[in-house]
């Protein structure tokens, strides 16, 4: 036998297989309706289409190709063929926005299995968020329900000073990949006055770290030693994605904008719980704030009305501000926190844009989301009113174009219950 002639033989079998293989691919590809089975286009007419970013448009037409927003206006052509959602009587809106969850790493607490929420060590800016997702979380459909198509998610680390980069991710998807709309859109810091020589030193020595890996680049280093830890600090420290320092209190939110400011980081403030305190400083120092805790408990010295009234006061003030939960299980209700701040004070225009555009425009975004604007993805609501309205619901929602299913615990426990016997 002659092992040359065998080989080739065999190899020639595997390539004809191969080759074999990759046509049958191609048919099925080419099958009607097989490669735009994920993103089919339509048309959402007859409905009030709440653009958020412009008028609202009576009797609008949305057209949706290829998960993208192509047209949006009352004379809209609609090409032959496309499907079509009437929703004559009806709202559509984009898809809402949770600036600050730990949504798809936490199924439950109590027990170590569920919880992916944090890493060992300090510093660890080198871990991206969306990768430990689970995309088949009941926890995810659940929080659809509140009319959320996207959310921020991150590890909180247990208050360590860097637990890593939170994500920006779709609540609908086939895996974390497909859902991650910003794998890092932003560094998370839990920042602690107590800790901030620490974190200045390592601010610093990042900063060193991410001018020598230029001059690396460029060749005009003879040898550069890698390190994952400070490479995954780069993008911060350059100011290529901003820094979220979670800070609630008044002296932690003032030492966190200084320190910012003298590290001459792009950044973000998350918490805020003290905000309503320092408009003045806010303002002055042109902060960008993610605020949470509209229904927190006030302090012992505090009005009653002090967070239901703080977006009110913050909006007054010209703080440039979006509301989130802070929270895994009650993403759906921040609509019932931000329609408290509007009994508060707080224009229903400004509360819409706090979970819509203004949140995507903080998070740096809004190209992309946050508004019905052409050119942009197609994450829709079709509801019976302005979802920041206790009393309205979400009857459909479309995530990058594609109509998901309403089959989340709420809804499954809905029928289940509403098909009993004498119901």
């Amino acid at each position: 036998m002659n092992p040359g002639k065998e080989g080739d033989a065999t190899m020639n079998t595997w390539s004809i297989r191969r080759a074999a293989g990759a046509m049958t691919l191609a048919l099925i590809l080419a099958l009607p309706g097989v490669a735009e089975a994920q993103h089919d286009d339509y048309a959402i007419t007859g409905g009030t289409v709440v653009t958020v970013s412009g008028q609202t448009i009576q009797n609008g037409t949305v057209l949706v190709q290829d998960g993208f927003i192509t047209a949006v206006g009352s004379n809209v052509t609609i090409p032959a063929g496309v499907e079509r959602f009437d929703a004559s009587g009806k709202f559509v809106y984009p898809g809402l926005i949770d600036s600050g969850t730990g949504l798809g790493l936490q199924e439950a607490g109590g027990m170590a299995g569920p919880v992916d929420n944090y890493e060992l060590g300090p510093y660890n800016p080198h871990i991206e968020a969306y990768i430990g997702i689970d995309h088949a979380s009941e926890m995810l459909g659940v929080q659809r329900v509140g009319g959320f198509t996207t959310v921020v998610t991150g590890l909180n680390g247990r208050g360590e000073p860097i637990p890593g980069y939170d994500s920006m991710i779709d609540l609908w998807g086939w895996t974390p990949q497909a859902m991650a709309v910003e794998k890092r859109i932003g560094l998370r810091v839990n920042w602690s006055e107590g800790r901030a020589d620490d974190l200045k030193t390592y601010f610093l020595e990042a900063k060193a770290y991410a001018e020598r890996a230029e001059m690396a680049e460029a060749g005009e280093l003879v040898e550069f030693d890698w390190d994952v830890r400070m490479d995954g600090m780069i993008p911060a420290v350059t100011g290529e994605v901003p820094v979220i320092f979670e800070a609630r209190e008044e002296d932690a939110i003032r030492s966190a904008v200084e320190f910012a400011e003298e590290m001459g980081l792009r950044y973000i403030i998350r918490g805020g719980r003290d905000a309503w305190k320092m408009t003045d400083f806010l303002v002055e120092h042109d902060v960008k704030l993610l605020f949470s805790g509209v229904h927190s408990s006030p302090g012992q010295d505090e009005p009653y009305d002090a967070h239901y009234a703080t977006p009110a006061l913050l909006q007054e003030a010209g703080v440039d501000f979006a509301i989130y939960s802070g929270g895994v299980a009650n993403v759906f209700s921040l609509t019932y926190e931000v329609g408290m701040a509007v009994a508060f004070g707080l224009p229903m225009d400004k509360a819409l844009r706090s979970v819509t555009l203004d949140a995507a425009r903080i998070l740096g975004v809004d190209d992309r989301l946050g508004s019905i604007d052409e050119g942009k993805v197609a994450n829709l609501l079709i509801t019976t009113g302005n979802p920041v309205d206790y009393t309205s619901q979400v009857e459909t929602m479309f995530v990058r174009g594609e109509k998901v299913p309403w089959d989340d615990k709420f809804n499954r426990l809905l029928r289940r219950y509403r098909a009993r016997a004498g119901g």
